[in-house]
């Protein structure tokens, strides 16, 4: 069963919930998945590396879900300026 609510109800990394309650980029209210905010992990210091230099400064896109975790209902951004 996943777990939903706002990042702001909890304390650490390890205890945000599998749907997090955000806004998207035109205001609608939804739930972005932890892993698609979590993105890629890397496996080595030389992987990590790697993939923070192939990061675009501009940040990414993301799909903004109901509460239901599959309807896709728009987009949230992640990271940029």
């Amino acid at each position: 069963m996943d777990t939903y609510g706002s990042a702001e109800e909890f304390v650490s990394v390890e205890m945000l919930p599998d749907l997090i309650h955000v806004g998207s980029v035109n205001g609608t209210k939804g739930y972005v998945l932890r892993k698609d905010i979590d993105g890629e992990q890397p496996k080595s210091p030389a992987e990590a590396i790697s993939l923070q230099n192939s990061r675009s400064p501009s940040g990414r896109d993301v799909p903004l879900y109901d509460v239901d975790g599959e309807t896709v209902i728009g987009v949230f951004h992640v990271g940029g300026k």
